[in-house]
């Protein structure tokens, strides 16, 4: 090939991979890939736009096709950490962990300095239900960042999940310091104290991420059941009332509600709900029937109404 035409072909390859740098940046993802697309016809060993075009294809959820342009990549670059790294969060995408966790795995074999990395490499762990492995890679992030809020509270996350408590509040008030309206620390918080049965403290926190989120439901939710736990059913009821507002589609609401009118023998509005619940979700019937939260109404006419054949 002449120099001049393989000149050409290179300042042409580079036009479009311009073109397509800035329509990934405008998230115009398909225009992106057109572009890159030209820019690779063009100069087939291009490492950058092998690069951003498997960014285009995974913000479009093209997972499998931006892991194709990755392996692309890595053919001409082998040691980029940012490679690694997206390849692996593709993977993830994919539910396919073991091979993301590699992946992350050699991201940091050449950057192991990137708090990013170390952290979404947690993440994965979590994925893989191996939390213990997951705080030793949040605690490396930690370590690079100590002010990444987001690591934290994912340390917090795996804690909670070993049921170490108290760790898991320690780490979302540490969250909570660097970012005080990260409202899912507040949230996670909740529902660590809830699981620890600490449930005034509970609604605290509840009422700490409403204060933030006033429309975020689960937060309502679990706001009731921490009053329900503590047998305030009126409170209760008025939280789920709250998230139903806002998510009328959650049986799970629905059926709360009705335990907590159960509780107060208000047998009209209990079965309402229960009808609510189960139009939602129809397995709810056979739980409704043998579960202890409705003994207070089962032998009630209009309770077993609901368990006849239309």
């Amino acid at each position: 090939m002449p120099n001049s035409f393989k000149l050409t072909l290179n300042l042409e390859a580079e036009f479009f991979f311009q073109q397509g740098l800035r329509r990934n940046k405008v998230q115009e993802f398909e225009v992106a890939i057109a572009n890159l697309d030209t820019a690779l016809r063009c100069k087939p060993d291009y490492p950058e736009a092998w690069f951003q075009k498997g960014f285009a294809l995974g913000s479009l959820g093209r997972h499998e096709d931006a892991i194709t342009c990755f392996d692309e990549m890595l053919k001409l670059r082998s040691n980029d950490s940012w490679v690694w790294h997206n390849r692996a969060i593709a993977l993830g995408k994919l539910e396919r962990h073991q091979e993301a966790l590699n992946s992350f795995d050699r991201a940091i074999e050449f950057n192991p300095n990137a708090a990013t990395i170390w952290h979404n490499r947690g993440l994965t762990l979590c994925d893989l239900q191996q939390y213990q492995q997951a705080i030793v890679s949040f605690n490396q992030c930690l370590k690079l960042q100590p002010d990444a809020y987001w690591a934290w509270n994912n340390k917090g996350n795996a804690q909670r999940e070993l049921r170490r408590y108290e760790e898991a509040l320690n780490s979302y008030d540490r969250a909570i310091e660097f970012h005080v309206d990260n409202v899912m620390a507040w949230f996670n918080r909740g529902v660590t104290l809830n699981e620890w049965k600490h449930y005034q403290k509970a609604i605290k926190s509840f009422d700490g991420a409403l204060s933030i989120q006033p429309n975020n439901y689960k937060a309502w939710l679990n706001k009731g059941i921490a009053w329900e736990h503590i047998e305030n059913y009126d409170e209760a009821i008025a939280s789920y009332n709250q998230a139903a507002k806002l998510q009328p589609n959650d049986p799970v609401i629905w059926y709360n509600t009705a335990r907590c009118y159960a509780q107060k023998h208000n047998i009209p509005v209990a079965v309402a709900n229960l009808e609510q619940a189960i139009s939602l979700c129809p397995e709810y019937l056979e739980t409704i029937k043998s579960h202890s939260d409705f003994d207070k109404i089962s032998s009630d006419q209009r309770f077993q109404a609901l368990f006849q054949s239309p």
